[in-house]
């Protein structure tokens, strides 16, 4: 056997084993954790800066339901005026008499005396309360809808970036798997050569090979460390945190 025949045949079982590996690895479902994936979209809810904005808008409209039936008793105005028996008659204090004394007295009597109670009722402000608190409902539908709309895009958002994480993860998997193999084969090329047995042609192409494995390995880890990032803007905090 020839050395370009070994080299072929060094490749072939290379190519062989990564394959079956592969082949093992096709799926990234064995992956996929459900009860995990829901602890992610729980924390998202808990945790993403415009869902509680929202739900604050919910408390907000649920206030203004309530000012707004309080605010009946705006069309009610209480008033009170207090009257005395006798009051003091300026116009009593004028000249009257040639000898310089007042004419008649200072003092007069009033019919309604004390406390005087009034309570007021403003027709037009009553009418409007109603059109304020069916307003004030409407706004808290409104928010609720919100909520409840947005809920369901961070949901499917997180699934989304968890299963591409996933995805990230397991080509990473196969990368590191491939650059392994691919190591292997230099060493015995390698070890081929030293003795003899191999060209430096082909060990040259080997060294190439596994230089390219690396970067592309390099690259899946990048890919997965993007990935892991965008699922934790989601989360709010890191995967490691979440058990």
């Amino acid at each position: 056997m020839n050395k370009t025949s070994t080299l072929v045949l060094v490749l072939l079982l290379s190519v062989i084993t990564i394959s079956n590996k592969v082949m093992a690895q096709s799926s990234i479902i064995p992956d996929i954790n459900e009860a995990y994936l829901e602890k992610l979209i729980a924390t998202a809810k808990v945790n993403y800066p415009h869902l509680r904005s929202l739900q604050s808008r919910v408390e907000i409209a649920k206030g203004n339901i309530g000012r707004a039936r309080l605010s009946y008793l705006d069309a009610l105005t209480f008033s009170y005026v207090y009257q005395p028996k006798t009051t003091f008659n300026l116009n009593a204090l004028q000249p009257g008499n040639t000898d310089g004394s007042l004419a008649g007295t200072n003092n007069r009597t009033s019919l309604f005396s004390g406390t005087q109670f009034g309570l007021f009722f403003n027709l037009g402000s009553y009418l409007q309360k109603p059109f304020a608190v069916r307003q004030s409902k409407q706004e808290l539908a409104i928010a609720n809808n919100e909520i409840q709309e947005y809920t369901l895009t961070l949901t499917t958002q997180v699934r989304k970036r968890y299963y591409q994480y996933i995805q990230r993860l397991g080509a990473l998997k196969l990368q590191s798997q491939a650059t392994i193999d691919a190591q292997n084969v230099l060493k015995d090329i390698r070890y081929r050569f030293e003795k003899g047995e191999e060209t430096l042609d082909n060990y040259n192409k080997a060294r190439i090979t596994l230089v390219q494995q690396n970067q592309t390995k390099i690259t899946a880890e990048a890919d997965l460390f993007l990935a892991k990032a965008d699922l934790e803007e989601l989360l709010g905090d890191r995967l490691e945190n979440i058990k």
